[in-house]
């Protein structure tokens, strides 16, 4: 009669290393993923801070507020401390008119996680923000060209 060996536990030994590489590459595309939403929402922000600094620029001219539009985007790009290039810009040609819509653009690139042996290409992320500017805003020549709600 041939000796009964008892085998539990081999199956467990054998799936372990599977199961921590699972585990790991879930956990880097995860960190991934937040990254590139983490960045998303950053650009959100910037694009937002820009353009209401621009609709709210105390002067009248446009380039002075573009100016001061970008810087502000770009300060609040640097207060979410994201790893990666970021860029605002407006978007066409903004004029500091009542009633102008004004646009500003900005991108943030999210370098992907290292891996070895593989070559990847950073993720852009982009949001835009738009914004009317008041038309009873104090200190712009002129009247307002648009139609209000009554």
């Amino acid at each position: 009669m041939p000796e009964s060996r008892n085998e539990s536990g081999v199956v467990g030994a054998e799936v372990l290393p599977f199961v921590v590489l699972v585990f790991v590459v879930g956990t880097l595309i995860f960190a991934q993923a937040w990254a590139a939403l983490d960045a998303k929402l950053a650009a959100a922000s910037a694009a937002r801070e820009a353009v209401r600094t621009f609709v709210e620029h105390p002067g009248r001219d446009s380039a002075d507020a573009t100016g001061a539009a970008v810087v502000a985007g770009t300060r609040a790009i640097s207060g979410h401390s994201i790893n990666g290039d970021g860029a605002i810009a407006a978007v066409g040609t903004p004029r500091l008119r009542r009633c102008e819509r004004v646009t500003f653009e900005a991108s943030l690139e999210v370098p992907q996680l290292a891996l070895p042996h593989v070559r990847r290409s950073p993720v852009v992320v982009r949001a835009r923000a738009s914004e009317i500017v008041d038309p009873f805003r104090h200190g712009l020549g002129g009247r307002a060209p648009c139609r209000l709600p009554s």
